[in-house]
């Protein structure tokens, strides 16, 4: 590492305190960054004299607060992750010509098992635990003091391996919760329904991070909704409404109810407009969702004005302008919002994630016409 940096990163300790360089190193172990990162990461954060990342005394406060972090003890990263990050952090201390500590060297060896397995032992019924930090430097005022004397942390339990679309995270999902924390007023006493909700990242956000009026999650398949319902469970004491999980086939879905209130306000979706062969279903939810098309008639039904926010990751501009001239079809209205929404968000992430610029946020109302016009 070059003298400069050496510099900035010993001043950055200064700076934000020995307590905050652990917890950056916590949020990005229990968010199970790539061990390659989080080992630069505890190098560059304990990089002065009286606090160098080889020496035993931080070893022992990386144990201490990141390995045996009792989220990650009760919830815990993929054993062979845990195993690469005692390994790399090992070797890395080993080959700086330090001496390991007790801690490091004792809950190595509990691990050797795992690394030995490597991936080969993965299988497609492999679930692990992620959790992350809700950063208190980009939330709401009304939430600062909260999270001040209890950060809030969402954790959810996805899948080893990609076996399912439903049972990982996904970079629309990821964005929306930014957006969300960002603008907590478009929610504040909302209903709102998530649809393809898979680990329910983005609706957990929502319910601890806002006050929405009710917040239902949703998806189809039996495993994903199994998983679902056990992430809500984890998450529930930190609510600040009730949360509901639902199972929601888009090719009957109608939202019914014999009170209209119970009617959702908001339509959530991350990364739901990625298959032309669905789009026929996510455009009937939609006008079941949205509702009549007249303001007359809205106003006979007593309706509130409904919206669908989604955020879509464009891996194929052919595919999404399919969405749009399905939208087009059936008077949906598309306004994109991605570049506001950013201005509020900012150009730093709150999550790690890839392809954030490609992500665009839009929302879709229905396309007001008067009687005469029918």
């Amino acid at each position: 590492m070059a003298d400069g940096n050496v510099h900035v990163a010993a001043e950055d300790a200064r700076v934000f305190g020995y307590e905050d360089a652990l917890q950056r190193v916590l949020e990005a172990y229990r968010a199970m960054l790539p061990v390659k990162s989080v080992i630069a990461l505890i190098k560059q954060r304990f990089s002065s004299d009286d606090a160098h990342w080889s020496s035993l005394e931080t070893q022992a406060k990386v144990m201490q607060v990141v390995v045996f972090d009792p989220i990650c003890d009760k919830f815990s990263p993929h054993k062979t992750y845990v195993y690469r990050f005692l390994k790399s952090y090992m070797s890395e201390i080993e080959a700086h010509g330090a001496e390991a500590h007790d801690d490091l060297v004792s809950e190595l060896m509990e691990y050797v098992v795992y690394g030995q397995l490597g991936k080969n032992s993965l299988s497609a019924e492999d679930m692990h635990h992620v959790s992350y930090t809700i950063p208190i430097s980009y939330a709401p005022e009304e939430v600062v003091a909260t999270l001040l004397s209890s950060p809030l942390v969402v954790t959810c339990r996805v899948a080893s391996v990609f076996n399912d679309v439903g049972l990982k995270l996904w970079e629309a999902g990821w964005f929306l919760a930014e957006y969300i924390i960002t603008h907590p007023a478009v929610f504040t006493g909302k209903a709102v329904l998530e649809l393809g909700a898979g680990v329910g990242f983005t609706g957990l956000v929502l319910a601890e991070v806002t006050k929405p009026k009710h917040v239902l999650l949703s998806d189809y398949a039996p495993n994903v909704m199994q998983n679902l319902r056990y992430n809500v469970e984890v998450n529930a004491s930190h609510f600040q409404c009730p949360v509901d999980v639902l199972t929601l086939d888009w090719d009957t879905w109608e939202p019914r109810g014999k009170d209209e209130e119970l009617r959702p306000d908001i339509l959530l979706a991350g990364d739901c407009v990625y298959d032309v062969a669905s789009f026929p279903s996510l455009v009937r939810v939609l006008q079941a969702f949205l509702g009549p098309t007249t303001a007359e008639t809205i106003a006979k039904h007593s309706a509130r004005e409904r919206k669908a926010i989604f955020a879509s990751t464009i891996r194929n501009q052919t595919t999404f302008q399919a969405f749009l001239d399905q939208l087009a079809v059936f008077e949906i209205t598309y306004t994109d919002i991605t570049t506001p929404a950013l201005e509020k968000m900012g150009a730093k992430q709150m999550f790690a994630y890839e392809n954030r610029g490609q992500i665009r946020l839009c929302e879709l109302t229905r396309a007001m016409k008067s009687e005469a016009s029918q």
